[in-house]
């Protein structure tokens, strides 16, 4: 049965959302404030003002997970940007033997990509497909209901030109931000939430590849380690692009120089590890430091006793659950969420509490282990950088953090088993609710831990 779907936001999970969506049969229009660059052959990370998106132009690790659902669902997309001239990479074969190799190696194939790149791609195939229309800049500013003895259900969308749309389905994709609970919140309806600082600021810059650079160019994914003020992270990109963050807690005040490039050359320039990556002969600046603070773990719960708390709602991408920036986890789930939300509407068949609740089978149980573990790392992190003490209720799970970080220090490049297990935790290759309870990681730091 045929469903008119309003999706709010044409992120990453709105776009996936609508392509799957409309390829089911679904009439789709996507609300998005920011159009798309005037020239779609120009570096859209240049050229594209995405000020609806904050962390548009921070790196971004596009994980094997990212990859296998656009090989299952939007193969097109992944051509598309293949023949833009993205890369894919499989590091774990590139380090390892290649009669050691097994077939489900493959799954973790990684797409190198910016975001802005990765976007684009998802933007113009949509904007291609049958079915799928842009109401495009546009804002959406409130939500109309039906009152039914099923509970409140969303009918309509204001939008901030004082237009209204209608939909049988609204899917919010606005992110981690979404104005959608509190509109909710207005109408009485309570969206249970839980949230945890991440307590940390980026402090990020991109680079190009110089003609004459010989430093090896996948060897920029494995850079990361700790400096005075926190921690540092590489990115690849594509087109010879390539990315580095430092990650700093909001309250060191040293590390808020950062935003200054002076400070932040000087201080990458101070790392040895870093030194060759930001030295002009090797790389060329894209931009100046990017900065993005006030990062969440976020988890909003639309199913509550097996009740939906409003009908004719979904929501997806961050808006329904996020996760720190740095663990890379964010867009992977993002497509996870858009294509379950497209299954859900199929199998819902216009009846509005069957949609919700084939959705909420679909996600809830991935969506609670990325909020868990994405929380529990950062309470670790926190705990450790700023001195407090552990508390009693979460002494056990720190335990399990420090057993995991010594499984992956352990040498994950030396043992093939735990290589594995540790490809599958950050790629989120399989269920996340089993990748990311590290058993098989946990299992091998007692076994490394235990007396020869």
């Amino acid at each position: 049965m045929s469903q008119r779907v309003l999706v709010l936001g044409g992120g990453i999970a709105g776009t996936s959302a609508a392509i799957a969506l409309a390829r089911r049969g679904h009439p789709v229009t996507v609300v998005e404030r920011d159009p798309p660059p005037a020239d779609p052959t120009a570096d859209p990370f240049l050229h594209w003002p995405r000020r609806g998106v904050p962390q548009f132009r921070l790196p971004h690790g596009f994980s094997a997970r990212a990859r296998n659902l656009l090989l299952r669902h939007a193969p097109d997309v992944l051509a598309r940007l293949r023949a833009s001239g993205v890369e894919e990479m499989n590091l774990f074969k590139r380090l390892i033997p290649e009669d050691q190799w097994v077939p489900a190696d493959d799954t973790f194939t990684n797409v190198w990509a910016r975001r802005a790149v990765f976007e684009l791609a998802l933007r113009l195939t949509a904007e291609e497909e049958p079915g799928v229309e842009f109401r495009c800049p546009a804002v959406a500013n409130g939500l109309c209901f039906d009152w039914t003895s099923a509970g409140p259900r969303v009918t309509s969308v204001r939008l901030a030109d004082g237009d209204q749309l209608t939909a049988d389905v609204v899917l919010d994709c606005l992110g981690q931000r979404s104005p959608v609970s509190r509109w909710l919140a207005a109408e009485g309806i309570r969206v249970p939430t839980e949230v945890q600082d991440c307590e940390t600021v980026y402090y990020s810059r991109y680079f190009r590849f110089t003609d004459t650079c010989e430093l090896p160019r996948t060897s920029v994914s494995t850079l990361r380690g700790e400096f005075a003020d926190g921690w540092f992270i590489g990115f690849p990109g594509d087109h010879d692009t390539y990315a580095f963050s430092f990650e700093c807690h909001p309250d060191n005040r040293n590390a808020r120089a950062l935003r200054h490039t002076s400070i932040w050359e000087a201080v990458a320039r101070g790392i040895p590890a870093l030194a060759p990556w930001v030295d002009p002969a090797n790389g060329t600046p894209l931009e100046g430091v990017q900065v993005m603070a006030g990062n969440r773990s976020l988890r909003r719960r639309y199913v509550v006793d097996g009740q939906p708390v409003v009908l004719g709602l979904l929501s997806a991408g961050d808006s329904l659950c996020a996760s720190n920036p740095a663990y890379g986890w964010g867009s992977a789930m993002a497509l996870t969420y858009a294509f379950a939300a497209a299954e859900a509407v199929d199998v819902g068949g216009g009846d509005p509490v069957a949609t919700a609740l084939a959705y909420d089978a679909a996600t809830a149980r991935e969506a609670d282990a990325v909020y868990r573990e994405s929380a529990a790392m950062d309470r670790a992190r926190i705990y450790r950088i700023t001195g407090q003490p552990v508390p009693d209720e979460d002494k056990a799970e720190m335990a399990r953090q420090d057993l995991i970080a010594e499984a992956l220090s352990g040498g994950v490049l030396h043992d093939l088993e735990l290589g594995r297990a540790f490809c599958r935790r950050v790629n989120l290759v399989g269920p996340a609710e089993t990748v990311l309870d590290g058993t098989d990681l946990v299992r091998h730091a007692e076994r490394l831990r235990a007396p020869a």
